[in-house]
């Protein structure tokens, strides 16, 4: 019996190695009807998922290269994507041409309406918000107010609206997909790997469904209109060696979610650097650099009876506001365990939370907590 046993084992595995296979996708040689080898690559991501089995690995190329692209991963399981450095973008290249003037160092261009409403221009590769985030929107100025390198967005109808800009327009980008990789529905055993994110108008990761497990490494997410990085749903997430910055939140998991992040680090957002609202945390050898006018770590259950458990192992708050003022630290509700680590220059608070901790300094702060 024992015998038969090993040797069933032996041949799936085998079969298992036979049958897997990498998908290849090439930015600039792909075609979405070749047969996805390397010789032939695809040209899309998502064709390239569509394709994939459990067992396989999706590669993109050139090294490093520049993908106008977003991805989903639906009831997939087991597939690994090898980014190669490439880089996953939110935005298109507007023309220089086209543009219709209104005044004085002053255009206007009909768009197509964005996903979320939402709108983010890029200027010469710089961010320009204008003050507009997931959470902050205030009004946009009239265009007779714009300063050169600002912009305004107008919607004429359900379908399009003007986008007026002050200043040059030939090296102008727009953001106009939603998520860089993104999830849903049931999976399990999703890796991704030295992938990078950026201008989306949503999250460059959107985690969301009931994935078992998910695993990202040396991977980024920057200036996008809402997270770098966002767990939601039942998801379980291990994150390694990512880099978060320049979004309204660094990352944001909620839900029922469990998520750890091992040597990563988050600065420059707009809101909060580290929001955790799921069911379980950790963060083993991380940084957040609080250098804006953000909270840096805001952590409780996501509903007042829900369970909620964060660990910091080796953690470094170090907060630097360009006010000199307090790095708002909040855990609020729930267990926490806090071990080997350092918040400086921080207000901590931790009232209604259950504490618990070890070799922790708070150098140049101050703590109100529960007596």
């Amino acid at each position: 019996m024992k015998a038969t046993f090993t040797a069933i084992v032996w041949t799936f595995g085998c079969l298992s190695l036979a049958t897997a296979a990498d998908w290849h996708v090439h930015v600039s040689q792909g075609n979405d009807q070749h047969s996805g080898s390397e010789a032939e690559p695809l040209a899309t991501l998502q064709q390239a998922v569509m394709r994939a089995q459990a067992g396989d690995t999706i590669r993109l190329a050139p090294a490093g290269a520049v993908f106008r692209q977003s991805v989903t991963f639906v009831n997939k399981v087991g597939i690994t994507l090898e980014g190669n450095g490439c880089t996953l973008d939110g935005s298109d290249p507007l023309p220089a041409d086209g543009w219709e003037e209104q005044g004085e160092n002053l255009w206007r261009r009909r768009l197509p309406l964005t996903p979320y409403d939402r709108h983010l221009l890029f200027v010469d590769g710089k961010l320009q918000r204008m003050g507009r985030s997931a959470s902050k929107l205030p009004d946009f100025p009239s265009p007779a107010e714009l300063q050169p390198g600002e912009y305004c967005f107008e919607k004429i109808d359900d379908q399009t609206g003007w986008l007026y800009v002050a200043g040059a327009v030939d090296k102008l980008e727009w953001s106009v997909r939603a998520n860089g990789y993104a999830t849903g529905s049931d999976g399990d055993r999703l890796v991704v790997r030295n992938l990078n994110t950026r201008r989306f108008l949503n999250d460059g990761f959107n985690i969301h469904g009931r994935i078992a497990f998910l695993q990202a490494e040396q991977v980024t997410g920057y200036d996008c209109f809402d997270e770098g990085f966002s767990a939601h749903d039942t998801c379980r997430c291990e994150i390694t060696h990512g880099k978060f910055w320049g979004n309204d939140n660094a990352i944001a998991d909620v839900n029922d979610c469990i998520t750890t992040y091992r040597h990563c680090e988050f600065r420059d957002s707009v809101s909060c650097e580290v929001l955790l609202r799921g069911r379980q945390h950790r963060l083993e050898d991380c940084l957040i650099q609080n250098r804006t006018s953000a909270t840096a770590l805001s952590g409780s259950p996501s509903a007042p009876m829900a369970s909620f458990q964060l660990d910091l192992l080796r953690v470094k708050i170090a907060g630097s506001r360009p006010d000199n003022s307090l790095s708002r630290v909040r855990i609020n509700g729930g267990q926490a365990t806090i071990r080997a680590s350092e918040f400086r220059h921080t207000a901590f608070n931790t009232l209604g939370a259950r504490v618990e901790a070890t070799d922790f300094t708070l150098p140049d702060s101050e703590w109100v907590r529960d007596e």
